[in-house]
């Protein structure tokens, strides 16, 4: 099968490389900025494309990658389904609900399978997590604390610093822990939040999410952008019969980044220091769901309800009460 990417920066890249391991062609490459097109393009012997709605149609194209900016995924969702592609969107899944339930009623309608890529469901040290959670091995949990974040992100022209196109850290970079939260122990039942989304002097964002989910689980989730430098993770999940940790600084996540630029790297891709990337995983189950091998573990509805949760803290924030979900 070949993908065409759509969005050449640095999710572009990574999942071209992704998409390839698997045994994919990639056979064009869309961006605005044409020279990220052509530089991704050349890479991979593919067709550089300046018009990613046209991208779409191409006959050479069996999956579309989206990669871009948040507020853009829902139309090149939607876009590439009416063109009877399949799709593999990156998250947040879209930047508010109804872009998500437009692009799952698109999918639908065209009967083409659509991906959203939560790829911490795939990182081994989170599903090793999960394993012995199922297994009862910390016994009833009633109490999980999550930390994630680092230095600012800096994107193309400075996106990420646009709250009304990026949603801060709160739907950019924690949502990753609201999905996996759902993914573990369900749906929430209410968030509350507070959090600094700060332009001057110095651009930081922090955020502080607590959910109840209705389990009875209480969740507390902080995502910061505020930090000089690196990247870390860490989560900790307490039971009536143990407790499980686990801190990137003790087992390294390395940090990759892109788009450097005056020591601010444009994104920073975590991954586990392990054989087989958890972003090639997710493409494996992706590709797998695609030959008809097994389902996807990550349904289109869990980035719509990941998706809620992040505008419902975010919502919380604002007002200063708590948010029902």
């Amino acid at each position: 099968m070949r993908v065409g990417i759509i969005g050449c920066g640095g999710m572009g890249y990574h999942h071209a490389r992704m998409a390839t391991n698997c045994g994919l062609r990639v056979a064009a490459c869309g961006d605005t900025v044409r020279s990220k097109a052509e530089a991704l393009a050349q890479e991979y012997s593919a067709e550089p494309v300046s018009d990613s709605l046209a991208l779409v149609r191409r006959n050479d194209v069996d999956i579309v990658a989206v990669c871009t900016p948040t507020p853009n995924h829902a139309p090149y969702v939607v876009a590439a389904a009416e063109a009877g592609k399949h799709i593999f969107c990156e998250k947040p899944f879209g930047r508010t609900v109804e872009q998500c339930r437009e692009a799952i009623a698109a999918a639908r309608k065209a009967k083409v399978k659509l991906f959203v890529a939560h790829v911490l469901r795939y990182f081994q040290e989170f599903e090793a997590i999960k394993a012995q959670i199922d297994a009862g091995k910390v016994g009833k949990v009633g109490f999980v604390k999550s930390y994630r974040g680092g230095v600012y992100p800096r994107g193309e022209a400075n996106w990420f610093r646009d709250y009304a196109q990026s949603g801060g850290v709160t739907l950019d970079c924690i949502i990753h822990d609201f999905d996996w939260l759902r993914y573990v122990f369900g749906d929430a039942e209410r968030v509350f939040c507070q959090a600094l989304q700060r332009s001057e002097p110095d651009v930081l964002d922090y955020s502080l999410v607590t959910f109840r989910m209705k389990s009875g689980v209480i969740a507390h989730v902080i995502g910061t952008w505020a930090h000089p430098s690196g990247f870390r993770v860490k989560v900790e999940v307490c039971g009536d019969g143990g407790m499980l940790q686990f801190d990137s600084a003790d087992a390294p996540i390395s940090s990759m980044m892109r788009e450097q630029a005056g020591g601010t790297p444009g994104m920073i891709i975590p991954s586990s220091p392990v054989p087989v990337s958890p972003y090639q995983l997710e493409w494996q189950d992706f590709v797998g769901w695609l030959e008809g091998k097994h389902p996807p573990r990550v349904k289109p509805e869990d980035g719509l309800k990941a998706v809620r949760m992040a505008l419902g803290a975010l919502e919380s924030a604002k007002t200063g009460r708590p948010v029902k979900l």
